[in-house]
This record gives structure tokens, C-alpha cells and sequence, in this order.
């Protein structure tokens, strides 16, 4: 989910929904930043990834776009809904706006995949019309509030990277198959954010290759969501995934900043568990096939 795909605009629309409210779905503006916040204070662990986006990037620009359901009639805000490249996040407290976000969704262009809040994603499956549901797979929602449990041995094998890694960071992601990242994408990383590698020693004269490697998504000023994480397949099995993990967890810790990541595979959730990671939300990944009209 990494292409940029321009969009159709999305008029304000008033949807019922299986519950007694009805919701105002409308693009966000500046004006609605205090009832943001006062969503994000319902339940701020749930809200945090949307409320990272927003501190980063703004409510509409050249990054993401977004739209809120409000109760018609008020600026009590119930949930918000994120277009990023060609990938939709939702967020709301119950699952109770996912009617009112389906025909937004199915108006717009070039979407290959929803990530939200678990309640939200499961009832979308049924409601979308112009897409198709391929697959869902679930996503969980971790964070580290303790020190990383990393030996300093294991630890020791990660560094940070630099920028004259980039040759060997950008071919370590351009064999990450599903994790695949071009090398632009990897020289703004290196350049803007914290990526902790681990390399092995080249045979012969060859010289050393960086063979894991794990990256910020997005940083805001209170938190840092992990991403990235990938070992080479012939370097697997050797505590490198765990090391760079915990080497970039703590580097976070020490600027007084929240690690948190998604997992979907549950080999890396097993990874994540033994550093000390904690589950703190069930989202919901909901994969479409690209609409025929």
C-alpha cells in the first residue's frame, strides 16, 4: 500500500446507521480540532496512530486527507476516517460509524487496503459496494512501557543506522517481498528518522551487508510507531530482529517517547512479547480487490 493515487471529492453526506444515531460525515478543517481531541481523550491508546497523523501532517495536505462523522446538529465528534496513499484508516470507539464511512470509502479512488479499529473493519466487510473484500487479517496494537528484555548481548548486535548505509538498507527492503520499500523511500528514512540495523561480515573480500533492520513509521512528540521490521531469510533464527527492536525502543525511551507498533504475522508478535510489548488494541486489516466500474 504505497502508491500515491489521487482521489474523487467526497461531498458531506448524512448516513444512517444500525444504531439510534445518524452521523454527518465531513472533511476536517482547523475548526475541529478541539472536538479531535476530545474524541482522542475518550480512549487515548486507541486514538493514538490517527492523533500521530494529524500532529504530523495536519487534517488535509499533500500526506493525508480526512473526514470526521460528527452527531448532526453538534461537533461532538464519533470517529475519523484517513486517506494515506492508497490506504484507509479508521478509528472510532464502538464500530458505530462504520455505515456512515462505507459510501466514502466506495467513493473514492484506488483504495487497496482499510486499517481501523477491529468493530469498524469487520462490519465494513458487509457494507462496502463498489469494492470487494479480498481478505481481513487482524492487527495488534502493542506498546512497551518497560525497558526493553534484551540481553546486552543480544542488544549489542544493533546499531543505528547511517547515511552511507543506504546502499545495503536498500537492497535488504528491495527483497522484503510484502515489507518491499524503494530506494527513495529509504534514503527519506535514513534522512528524516531513526532506523537500528544489524550487519554480518561479508565472506572473502566482500564486504559486510546490513541483514535486519527495523525503522519509525511515524514519530510525533510523544510517541514512536516501529515499523519495517524485516531479517533477511538467511540470517533469521539469530536474535536480529529482537536487537534492532529493542535498540530503537530504547533510543525512543530515551527521548521520553511511547514505543508502539502493529503486528499481524505471529512470529514477529512472538518477538515483540519476549521484549516486554504489550496488547492494547485489536484492529483489523481489510484488503479490496480494485473495482471493476
Amino acid at each position: 500500500m504505497s502508491d500515491i493515487i489521487q482521489s474523487s471529492t467526497i461531498q458531506s453526506r448524512k448516513v444512517p446507521i444500525d444504531s439510534p444515531l445518524s452521523f454527518l460525515v465531513r472533511p476536517l478543517e482547523a475548526g475541529d480540532a478541539a472536538a479531535f481531541e476530545e474524541l482522542c481523550s475518550t480512549d487515548p491508546l486507541r486514538f493514538l496512530t490517527p492523533q500521530m497523523n494529524i500532529e504530523l501532517f495536519g487534517f488535509q495536505g499533500g500526506v493525508i486527507r480526512s473526514w470526521g462523522a460528527f452527531q448532526p446538529g453538534s461537533r461532538t465528534m464519533f470517529g475519523i476516517l484517513l486517506r494515506y496513499s492508497n490506504t484507509v484508516i479508521i478509528a472510532d470507539r464502538y464500530g458505530e460509524t462504520a455505515a456512515a464511512f462505507a459510501p466514502l470509502i466506495d467513493g473514492e479512488l484506488g483504495v487497496a487496503g482499510i486499517r481501523g479499529t477491529s468493530e469498524t473493519i469487520y462490519k465494513l466487510r458487509s457494507l462496502l459496494r463498489r469494492y470487494h473484500p479480498t481478505g481481513v487479517e487482524k492487527s495488534l496494537f502493542l506498546q512497551l512501557t518497560q525497558p526493553p528484555k534484551c540481553s546486552d548481548e543480544v542488544l549489542q548486535q544493533a546499531r543505528r543506522a547511517r547515511l552511507e548505509d543506504l546502499n545495503s538498507l536498500a537492497a535488504l527492503y528491495a527483497n522484503a517481498w510484502t515489507m518491499y520499500r524503494s530506494r527513495i523511500n529509504v534514503a527519506s528514512k535514513l534522512a528524516e528518522t531513526r532506523i537500528f540495523v544489524v550487519e554480518e561480515a561479508g565472506l572473502g573480500n566482500q564486504p559486510s551487508q546490513i541483514v535486519s533492520c527495523a525503522l519509525l513509521n511515524m514519530e510525533s512528540a510523544g510517541a514512536g510507531l516501529i515499523g519495517g521490521v524485516f531479517t533477511s531469510p538467511t540470517a533469521r533464527g539469530k536474535g536480529y530482529a529482537a536487537a534492532c527492536t529493542a535498540a530503537l525502543s530504547l533510543d525512543l525511551q530515551a527521548s521520553g517517547k511511547l514505543p508502539c507498533l502493529y503486528y499481524e504475522n505471529p512470529v514477529a508478535g512472538r518477538v515483540y512479547h519476549r521484549l516486554g510489548y504489550e496488547e492494547v488494541g485489536q484492529w483489523a486489516v481489510l484488503y479490496l480487490e480494485k473495482p471493476t466500474g
